[in-house]
């Protein structure tokens, strides 16, 4: 009866955990940039520009005196 002996040397445990981190990444990536694309959904203005509450001072512009009519 033959003796079991590992394959040590043709042992791809490690490509198989690399290889699993790299696909698990990616996913999480994806994942979170949906995620992000969903809540940030609603700040977004008709013209495609990203309105933030709270980062923009809204000021209110100062109107020049009326000149006076001769």
């Amino acid at each position: 009866m033959p003796r079991y002996v590992p394959k040590t040397y043709n042992n791809r445990r490690a490509l198989r955990l690399i290889l699993g981190t790299v696909i698990a990444l990616a996913l999480l990536l994806v994942i979170l940039f949906l995620v992000l694309f969903i809540i940030l959904d609603t700040y977004f203005v008709i013209d495609g520009q990203l309105f933030i509450p709270g980062l923009y001072e809204e000021t209110v512009p100062i109107s020049t005196p009326a000149l006076p009519v001769d």
